[in-house]
């Protein structure tokens, strides 16, 4: 019966346990024993398995009941067959163990493994102590170098944005000067045949007004300047080609000359007029010669005669020797000798100049205010016998700076600047007593050949005696040159064999010039109806020193590009010399 051998088999059962899918076996040994041979045969698989997944996934080759004996399907009274293995015990197969080393070859290892470390280390120390100390120091200097980085980006910042803005308004100041030349020039005096001048220095006033009074007496201006300045004669009407070149240095001075006499070779310029503002006559009085021998006479001493001018104690001493007046000044070669004249009161109750003599006079123009106080006094320079210094007393009085013409070592133009002492503004003003001092000087000092040239000179009468005394001259245009009008140009270079001097008009321009910027600030400073009078005074008698109506553009360089980039580079070196001071130089004589 199926009660009975169902009984037989599986033994006495709760029929209330069983569920439509599942069986479970409870208080039978043979069920003990099923648990245990699933527990042996599949340990991950589930305990029963329904008869769908048995059929659809197949068992994987690899499974434990792959390799099992074949099975019997037995029929209980629910509707699910379950899968009984025959057999009680399957056969295990045993796992492989991993082979045992003898602990012999261990205890050899160990030792050779730290002997081997030890012996890397000691071989790898020194390369690995010299990468670090490697890494310190580049780390160091990468610090050290980025920090001046960091305090130089503004400055970095700024030169690259008004680098990119001179850039975009190139282009459209070229095409207005091109229209304002073609309005202005008639098309026949454009296309002439004109004699060519050279003048250097473009980035200053002086040469500017070079530019336009040659320009005005029909010849055609070629202006250079150094890399990196201002080119402020580029925008000039007056100017038909304009060149940047290198600035000298005593190591490239034959470049220089080279520069200048390819320029020469280019242009064809009959004259050279070196200006001497930015750089020393020096170099253009070296390159004279070469110049010549191109066909371009060079309106500048020689180079001997230029070593003269240019250095105080030799002007001192040719004017010691020629009976020419002298302030008082004392000759120091050493520091000892300069603070002797702090200790026996000499250097008290004026104001004292130290100029530099030799090279270093005639090449960096060095000028040292001492100040009042010997422990205020910071010189960083050499004070020796092969570099002497020259203290010039500073006497009370009235101060003047002239543009001196020289041609054949006589004065045939001058131009005299009263310097006021409260705004260091520059008045023109008639002085017949410099002109005759300066005629005077030509006439007792002779030098080894006669000299051509711009001088300038700074001059101080005594408000005591009244005397005239010297106290510096410098070889090259100085700013007075504006007070000429545009005769100057023709009586340095004569246009035409009939050219007369006498029925050519006024040689300086009456009523002088003025700066509108500075005239407006005085008027702000001191507001009153005097004031406002003289401004309009000046506005109407004087011309102003850098706007003409047929060459307007140097005028608005000037004051929106010029003026403003001086200013802030004026503002860098302030704040630089804040951090680092530096011994304060005199203004170089303009």
């Amino acid at each position: 019966m199926p009660s009975a051998s169902k009984d037989k088999i599986f033994g006495p059962w709760n029929r209330s346990e069983s569920t439509g899918n599942f069986v479970y076996l409870s208080n039978n040994n043979t069920a003990d024993n099923l648990a245990k041979m699933f527990s042996r045969t599949a340990p991950s698989s589930p305990r029963w398995t329904p008869y769908g997944s048995r059929h659809n996934s197949p068992p994987m080759p690899s499974s434990p009941l792959s390799s099992s004996p074949p099975s019997t399907l037995r029929r209980n009274y629910s509707s699910t067959f379950t899968l009984i293995p025959e057999d009680r015990e399957l056969e295990t197969v045993p796992q492989p163990s991993p082979p045992s080393t003898p602990a012999t070859s261990t205890d050899t290892a160990s030792p050779r493994v730290s002997s081997g470390r030890i012996l890397l280390r000691l071989v790898l120390w020194w390369p690995l102590l010299l990468i670090a100390v490697a890494q310190r120091l580049l780390g160091c200097c990468m610090q050290l170098a980025w920090k001046p980085f960091l305090f130089a980006a503004p400055a970095f910042w700024l030169s690259a944005c008004l680098w990119m803005f001179w850039k975009l308004i190139a282009l459209p100041l070229a095409g207005l000067k091109w229209a304002l030349v073609a309005l202005h020039t008639p098309a026949h005096e454009r296309n002439r045949r004109k004699r060519t001048i050279l003048i250097s220095c473009g980035s200053t006033i002086q040469t500017l007004h070079l530019a336009r009074n040659f320009y005005k007496s029909g010849a055609r201006v070629v202006v250079f300047e150094f890399e990196g300045l201002f080119a402020l004669a580029r925008f000039s009407t007056a100017v038909s080609k304009f060149y940047a070149i290198q600035r000298p240095t005593p190591e490239t001075a034959g470049e220089y000359v080279a520069a200048l006499c390819e320029i020469v070779e280019k242009e064809q310029p009959t004259h050279y007029i070196p200006v001497c503002a930015t750089s020393p006559a020096h170099y253009d009085a070296l390159a004279k010669p070469h110049l010549e021998l191109r066909g371009c006479s060079s309106f500048i001493p020689g180079a001997q005669e230029t070593s003269v001018l240019d250095d105080i104690l030799q002007v001192m001493r040719k004017c010691q020797a020629n009976e020419i007046l002298l302030p008082p000044h004392q000759i120091v070669s050493s520091k000892e000798e300069l603070h002797r004249l702090y200790d026996g009161g000499w250097l008290a109750g004026f104001r004292n100049v130290m100029v530099a003599s030799g090279a270093l006079g005639l090449l960096e123009r060095s000028k040292y205010v001492l100040p009042a106080n010997r422990r205020d006094l910071r010189l960083n320079y050499e004070v020796s016998e092969a570099q002497k210094w020259v203290v010039i007393r500073d006497v009370i009085g009235s101060h003047y700076v002239t543009c001196t013409t020289v041609k054949d070592s006589a004065v045939i133009a001058n131009v005299t600047c009263a310097i006021q002492a409260d705004t260091r503004s520059l008045v023109p003003e008639e002085n017949a007593a410099i002109d005759r001092w300066l005629q005077e000087f030509f006439r007792r000092i002779r030098l080894q050949r006669p000299i051509n040239g711009h001088i300038s000179f700074r001059l101080v009468r005594c408000q005591c005696s009244g005397q005239i005394f010297p106290l510096g001259i410098r070889v090259g245009v100085s700013l007075p040159y504006i007070c000429y009008t545009g005769v100057h140009s023709r009586v340095l270079c004569k246009p035409c064999p009939h050219f007369s001097r006498q029925n050519s008009g006024p040689l300086v321009q009456e009523g002088g010039r003025y700066w509108i910027h500075e005239t407006v600030l005085n008027a702000l400073r001191r507001p009153s109806v005097d004031a406002v009078q003289h401004l309009i005074g000046t506005v109407i008698d004087q011309r102003e020193a850098l706007f003409v109506y047929w060459d307007p553009l140097p005028y608005c360089a000037y004051y929106h590009f010029q003026l403003p980039f001086n200013s802030v580079k004026r503002f860098l070196h302030k704040r630089q010399a804040s951090r680092t001071p530096v011994p304060a130089m005199a203004a170089p004589v303009q």
